[in-house]
């Protein structure tokens, strides 16, 4: 994936200026990120409740999958799920084409204590 410029003057005329737009992509990557992170877990845990049930079929201690330095190896399953989420685009650039799209809406809140100093 290559590097693509981004037009800073299209990126100030949406927020106002530049250290805005730069808040609320980020506040948007992290959102991003997390709702990954949890369809990642969830899928993780469809996986193990699913290799739970074989296993309370058979009475056997389940083979673990070493490699050559005989340390533990992911399971297939995991490491299927894993590949699928590191080719989704990344946070930042889905933040990035929302927020020039147009497709990001923000609000400011006021903090308790500047309101109080307003009166």
């Amino acid at each position: 994936m290559g590097l693509k410029p981004l037009d800073l003057k299209k990126i100030q005329e949406i927020a106002g200026n530049t250290y805005e737009a730069i808040v609320i992509m980020a506040k948007r990557a992290r959102q991003v990120n997390d709702e990954r992170k949890i369809m990642f877990n969830k899928r993780l845990d469809e996986v193990r409740a699913l290799k739970a049930q074989q296993q309370q079929g058979k009475e056997e201690e389940p083979v673990r999958i070493l490699d050559d330095e005989k340390t533990p190896k992911a399971p297939p399953e995991q490491l299927q799920i894993a590949e699928e989420f590191d080719l989704m685009p990344k946070p930042a650039d889905v933040a990035i084409e929302e927020y020039l799209s147009g497709k990001l809406e923000w609000s400011y809140s006021r903090d308790k204590d500047e309101e109080r100093r307003r009166r």
